[in-house]
């Protein structure tokens, strides 16, 4: 590697271009223009703070619409061995995908540009159906419209895909939800067109404009948008999805969808996925936590362990609670945590405010400050930064961190906190649990995850997506361990013990048995 064009601070970013040569199996050496942004060695929520950009390349993959090289790598604290690694993992790229020109076994999303139409965004739930789609065939879709929330910020309409009436054919095809929805009312519609061929620029980037599609729409259904624009043309404000089926490697169909406005034809992409009353004594002020139950808590994180955490919390009496993360919930990722099919795609901190406050009339729960936690990588080490980041903290009584992000432990490990600020880890199948008292969190997980638990990073769960793969782990693997620490938290505060980590593993020998380890 060479550095032609000299590494210089532009702004809070660093700027620089490096030359990749004498690899073998390189004919042409490659240049790459490299951003770093300030929180570096550490990511930004699950990003790469550094950017390897070539936008030559966009056609080879793993390389988004801008140009920028898709690497993830192993987190590190220090500068100089995340450096040696993330340049690893260019060179790895070009060896695997530029020279190679390799496939990943697992299918990946395409990307979609995903935008709010008129300030808000629009999703839709499929299934399967019992149904053999051919190229070329339309119709339209019945929709239920299910749920409203917010969604980066704004706010969504979820909607379930009902039935499709193909055009010619007469008959209805319903999707495979159960009766429950199914008797739900279908208040909307849209159109189809399964086009068999993925929509997309160089099979990632979904189309985004409508002379993408002039070779793949037919004229008869031009015709048929035409009609229903005819009929809207007193209302300018109508709008109508239209769903853009294609197949996938294994068998199955996608579909993405796109929203118009009937007398106007822009097209913006969407995501495509009680009279007794309650007596607070005797039934809600629960055990866990005994006395400090009045204790201002926040988690840190609120994926599978973070809202298992938090809505155990609440069922045992817990009535201050803030939560902190900055992730959207989609429907496929709720199967093992506290979040709920019908309440659609939304950020999660704002669902699982809902679902708190439907669990108990008397828990207070809103959203902390997510922004310190989205800057604090870059400017904590700044002295007022770090001091207000350590006020915001001291203001709780506890700190739960469930967020499995190695960056932030170490951030706030390295602070001054008055507060108890605790740790929850699992490894991979979730075989282990590992549970860590501030100030001696980072070393002690990194320890336990590297040289004496085993954890299986070779057989992570791939998502359909290019972003970091994740823990395999059932809902039940989870919670079981899970409700075990918080029962072994519990006695310590209770019985007024020592705050000792503890490690927890299952072993499943002649029966399950779980051992706790104390450190």
């Amino acid at each position: 590697m060479k550095i032609i064009d000299e590494f210089s601070k532009d702004g809070d970013i660093i700027r620089g271009k490096v030359l990749l040569q004498h690899i073998e199996g390189l004919n042409n050496n490659l240049e790459f223009e490299v951003v770093i942004y300030p929180q570096y060695p550490f990511k930004h929520n699950e990003s790469e703070t550094i950017k390897f950009v070539n936008k030559d390349l966009v056609h080879y993959n793993h390389v988004m619409k801008n140009g920028e090289i898709c690497i993830h790598t192993l987190h590190s604290s220090k500068l100089k061995q995340k450096l040696i690694a993330d340049f690893e993992s260019l060179r790895a790229w070009v060896e695997k995908y530029y020279i190679n020109k390799e496939n990943d076994s697992h299918y990946e999303h395409i990307v979609i540009e995903e935008q709010p139409f008129e300030g808000v965004y629009y999703s839709y739930q499929f299934t399967d159906v019992e149904y053999f789609f051919t190229k070329g065939e339309f119709g339209v879709i019945n929709l239920i419209p299910f749920s409203t929330g917010i969604y980066k910020g704004k706010g969504i309409l979820n909607s379930l895909v009902k039935s499709f009436l193909p055009y010619t054919k007469g008959i209805s095809i319903d999707s495979k939800w159960n009766n429950f929805y199914m008797n739900l009312e279908a208040k909307h519609y849209g159109l189809f067109l399964f086009l068999g061929d993925v929509p997309a620029l160089y099979n990632r980037f979904a189309f985004s404009n409508w002379l993408e599609f002039k070779n793949c729409i037919p004229k008869e259904f031009l015709d048929l948008l035409n009609k229903h624009r005819l009929k809207s043309k007193k209302n300018k404000s109508t709008l109508l999805p239209i769903f853009f089926g294609y197949n996938i490697p294994n068998g199955k169909i996608h579909w993405i969808s796109a929203i118009v406005k009937l007398n106007d034809m822009p097209i913006k992409a969407v995501p495509v996925k009680n009279d007794k009353g309650i007596k607070i004594k005797g039934k809600w002020e629960g055990q866990l936590l005994n006395k400090k139950i009045t204790w201002a808590i926040t988690i840190i994180g609120v994926g599978a362990i973070g809202s298992i955490v938090a809505k155990t919390l609440v069922k045992c009496g817990a009535k201050n609670i803030d939560l902190v993360d900055y992730d959207l919930k989609e429907p496929e990722n709720i199967c093992r945590s506290e979040y709920e099919f019908i309440n659609g795609f939304c950020d999660k901190t704002d669902e699982l405010v809902k679902i708190l406050n439907e669990t108990s009339p008397f828990v207070k729960v809103k959203y902390a400050n997510e922004e310190y936690f989205s800057y604090i990588k870059a400017l904590y080490k700044l002295r007022k930064v770090k001091s207000n980041y350590e006020n915001f903290l001291n203001n709780y009584d506890i700190v739960f961190n469930c967020s499995a992000d190695s960056d932030l432990m170490y951030v706030l490990d390295d602070l001054e906190l008055n507060t108890d600020l605790i740790n929850l880890s699992i490894t991979n199948h979730a075989k282990d649990l590992v549970c860590a008292f501030y100030p001696n969190i980072y070393r002690f997980v990194q320890t336990q995850f590297i040289s004496i638990l085993d954890n299986d990073v070779d057989d992570l769960y791939n998502p359909t997506g290019c972003w970091s793969p994740t823990f395999k782990a059932s809902y039940n693997d989870i919670n079981l361990l899970v409700q075990y620490a918080l029962k072994q938290i519990n006695f310590i505060y209770q019985e007024n013990k020592p705050k000792n980590n503890f490690t927890l593993s299952t072993t499943f020998e002649n029966n399950l048995e779980i051992k706790l380890t104390r450190y």
